[in-house]
């Protein structure tokens, strides 16, 4: 079946993305931003309002100097730079203490105030939180709201995420004042590397056997 034939369709089921050229023929009849037509007039001018200009300038001036030189650390930098920010938060996951204080000694040589805070801070047992379910179960220690309310309390304008475990960077996310962004993504399997799992063919072929049940070179 081919694209045009499935009708609209979601973007990952594209097979042309006409979208990354912008469109040279016109939007395919298909493409999803014909159904979402009211969404995309709305959301246009969105990103010259207070509050969202800055970082959509910043990203577009960080993508644009650093494209094909800059590590994601080295954006992380420049992108705060471009802020004109100077207090930085850094929430991370204690077993990557070493990339923390490597990342701490980046910024503070690029000028910001670093304040870190590691996930163990003040450990509390899941049953002193009213979860006692969890009593025995891996990571459930982990303090991602108190780490998000420290950094809250000392006024960091940007926090970076280094490893928080999946769901622990969720609720990092949703008490943290400032604006977050994410530097290291956790993946105990493939050296916090999740994409590898997409293409490494030891992780990749038990992923498609366990979830769609087929075989995949």
């Amino acid at each position: 079946m081919t694209t045009e034939s499935k009708g609209t369709i979601m973007c990952h089921l594209c097979a042309t993305v006409a979208c990354r050229p912008g469109y040279p023929k016109g939007i395919p009849s298909y493409c999803e931003a014909t159904k979402f037509h009211d969404v995309l007039e709305q959301t246009k001018t969105e990103y010259s309002a207070p509050n969202t200009v800055d970082i959509y300038i910043a990203a577009g001036k960080v993508v644009t100097n650093g494209h094909g030189k800059w590590p994601r650390i080295q954006e992380a930098i420049e992108f705060a730079k471009e802020l004109k920010l100077s207090k930085i938060g850094l929430a991370s996951c204690v077993a990557l203490i070493r990339e923390l204080a490597m990342i701490s000694e980046l910024f503070t040589g690029a000028g910001f105030e670093v304040i870190s805070s590691a996930c163990q801070v003040g450990k509390v047992q899941p049953e002193a939180r009213g979860v006692p379910e969890l009593k025995g179960f891996r990571g459930v220690t982990c303090n991602p709201i108190a780490q998000a309310e420290i950094l809250n309390s000392e006024g960091t304008e940007l926090n970076y995420v280094l490893g928080l475990c999946l769901g622990h960077d969720i609720l990092f996310t949703r008490h943290s004042k400032a604006p977050v962004s994410t530097l290291i993504v956790k993946d105990r399997v493939t050296g916090q590397n999740p994409v590898a799992a997409l293409y490494a063919s030891q992780h990749r072929r038990p992923l498609w056997r366990l979830y769609c049940d087929k075989d995949v070179d």
